[in-house]
C-alpha cells in the first residue's frame, strides 16, 4: 500500500516500535527490509497526517514518539509506538542493525537506540508515555478514556505534544505540552483559565515535569466561515462578545500576566521600539524580489514611522485600559461552543490596548462586497463598544477605532520583540510577512477616518 501522491507533499519514513518488547517492525519486500513511506502534505500537521495515514492505509493504531530530522538523511524519519499487539503480514520484526543504511542513517540509528534504551530527556519520546498520560487523566477527572487506539495526535517532536482523548461517557479532554520558546504557555493559560473561565480552555490539571496540562474539550474549531454574510456576522458576533468578556476580566491582572510570560505590547512600548520596527521594514522591503506589488520606498516608510509615533501618542492619550491580547488571532484558534466562543492557543499572549486584538479579529471577515463588509465591521465595533461600555467611555473607544489599525499592524510586526536581535530576522518568510503587514499599515494610514482623528 502507498499513500496518495500530492504535488506539495514530503515523504516521511516510519519506524514502528512494539511497546512491550521494544522490538522494531519494517516492511518485508521480497526479503529486503524497508521502512514504510508516508507522504505528508505541506502546511499540515505531520504527526496528525502520519497517525491518520498509518491507520487508514495499514490498519495501524500508533502514537508518534518523535520525528527525526538529521543532517545525514534527506527526509524526516518518524518513530511510532504501536498501540496494538498484532501487525499486518507485510511487516516483520527486525533489529536496528538489520535496517540498511539507505533506510536509516547513522545519526537516526543512534537516536532510535537511545529511545529504545530510555536514555532520553524528552518525556514524549519515551515508549509508553501515552499510557502514563491516560492514567493521569483518569485519576485527575475520575473518568475513563474510551480506548488508547482512539487517541488523536496533532503534534509531536521535541518537548511539544498535542493529543485528544475521547472518553467513555462522551466529551473530550486534551493534553498539550510546549517546549522552548513556548514554555510559558502553560503558566499563562493556567492564569487565564482562572480569570476568564468559559472563554479560554479550562485547565483541569497540570503536569509540571512535562510542562504539560490537561484541558476540557469544548465545541468545534472553525475550519472556515460561512459563505453567506449573515452566517459570517453570526460567528463574528459571538467571537466579539467573547473577546470583550475575557478582556474585561484581565483589566486588573496585567502584572500577573507579565509575570506568567505575556509580552508587553502597551502602546508606549511599541512607540519606544519604533526605530527597530521601521528599520526592519526597510530591510525587508529592500530584500523583496517579487515584482507583483511595488515596494514601499524608504521615503514613505519614514512618513509612516512619524505617523505611527503620532498615532501611538494619540492612542495613549485616550487612556483605554490595557488588557490581554491574543497575538495569533486566526480561525483555527476560535472554537464555537454552544452560545459563545472559546479562544485557544495562547503561546502568543500579549498585554496592550484591547482594540489591537479586535482589529485582528475584524481582519478575518471574508465578505468580498466592500459596502457589506464595512457595514458588518461597523456593526461588530458597535457591539464591542457596547460590551466594553462598563469600563470605558464609548466615545473614547470610537476615537480608538480609527487609530487601532495602525497600532495593530505595529503590534503584529513586533510580536515577542526578541526576534529583532536573532537570526530569525533574516528568515525570508518573516520578511515576506512583515512586507505584507507594512502594506496594511500603509493602507490604514490613508483612511479618511484616521486623518480626521489626527486632525482633531
Amino acid at each position: 500500500m502507498t499513500a496518495a501522491t500530492h504535488q506539495d507533499a514530503n515523504p516521511y519514513r516510519v519506524v514502528l516500535v512494539h511497546p512491550e518488547s521494544h522490538g522494531l517492525y519494517a516492511l518485508d519486500s521480497e526479503g529486503h527490509v524497508c521502512l514504510v513511506r508516508i507522504l505528508v502534505e505541506q502546511g499540515t500537521r505531520p504527526a496528525r497526517q502520519l497517525q491518520v495515514r498509518l491507520r487508514d492505509e495499514w490498519g495501524l493504531a500508533v502514537v508518534i514518539l518523535d520525528i527525526l530530522e538529521t543532517s545525514d538523511s534527506v527526509s524526516p524519519c518518524a518513530i511510532a509506538e504501536l498501540l496494538q499487539s498484532d501487525v499486518p503480514h507485510e511487516f516483520r520484526s527486525v533489529r536496528s542493525e538489520q535496517i540498511p543504511s539507505c533506510e536509516l542513517s547513522e545519526q537516526e540509528r543512534i537516536l532510535l537506540q537511545a529511545m529504545l534504551d530510555g536514555a532520553i530527556a524528552n518525556p514524549f519520546a519515551r515508549i509508553g508515555w501515552i499510557y502514563e498520560a491516560i492514567a493521569y487523566l483518569e485519576e485527575s477527572t475520575g473518568r475513563k478514556v474510551s480506548s488508547v487506539a482512539d487517541v488523536d495526535q496533532f503534534n509531536a517532536g521535541g518537548a511539544f505534544s498535542l493529543v485528544r482523548f475521547r472518553m467513555t461517557d462522551e466529551g473530550d479532554f486534551w493534553l498539550k505540552a510546549t517546549g522552548a520558546p513556548n514554555t510559558h504557555e502553560r503558566v499563562v493559560l493556567s492564569l487565564l483559565s482562572r480569570l476568564c473561565r468559559g472563554f479560554v480552555p479550562e485547565v483541569v490539571a497540570e503536569i509540571p515535569a512535562w510542562n504539560a496540562w490537561l484541558m476540557r474539550g469544548e465545541g468545534d474549531g472553525i475550519a472556515m466561515l460561512p459563505n453567506d454574510a449573515s452566517g459570517v456576522l453570526r460567528v463574528l458576533e459571538a467571537a466579539v462578545d467573547t473577546l470583550a468578556a475575557l478582556q474585561i476580566r484581565t483589566v486588573e491582572s496585567q502584572w500577573d500576566l507579565f509575570q506568567a510570560g505575556a509580552v508587553d505590547h502597551r502602546t508606549h512600548v511599541l512607540r519606544s521600539e519604533v526605530d527597530a520596527l521601521f528599520s526592519y521594514m526597510e530591510e525587508a522591503m529592500a530584500n523583496q524580489t517579487s515584482t507583483k506589488v511595488p515596494r514601499i520606498e524608504a521615503k514613505r516608510l519614514l512618513e509612516l514611522q512619524k505617523l505611527f509615533e503620532n498615532v501611538c501618542s494619540c492612542m495613549e492619550d485616550l487612556n483605554v485600559p490595557d488588557m490581554v491580547l491574543h497575538g495569533d488571532m486566526n480561525l483555527g484558534n476560535i472554537v464555537v461552543a454552544q452560545d459563545h466562543c472559546v479562544f485557544i492557543d495562547w503561546c502568543e499572549t500579549y498585554v496592550g490596548n484591547p482594540l489591537v486584538t479586535l482589529e485582528h479579529l475584524l481582519l478575518l471577515n471574508p465578505i468580498e462586497d466592500e459596502v457589506l463588509k464595512l457595514a458588518c465591521d461597523k456593526h461588530l465595533k458597535q457591539r464591542y463598544r457596547g460590551a466594553m461600555s462598563g469600563i470605558c467611555d464609548p466615545r473614547i473607544l470610537e476615537e480608538g477605532f480609527a487609530l487601532a489599525p495602525v497600532v495593530a499592524a505595529g503590534s503584529a510586526i513586533y510580536a515577542r520583540g526578541d526576534w529583532f536581535r536573532t537570526p530569525l530576522r533574516d528568515d525570508p518568510r518573516r520578511q515576506a510577512y512583515v512586507r505584507s503587514v507594512a502594506r496594511s499599515m500603509d493602507r490604514a494610514a490613508r483612511e479618511p477616518a484616521l486623518c480626521r482623528a489626527l486632525s482633531v
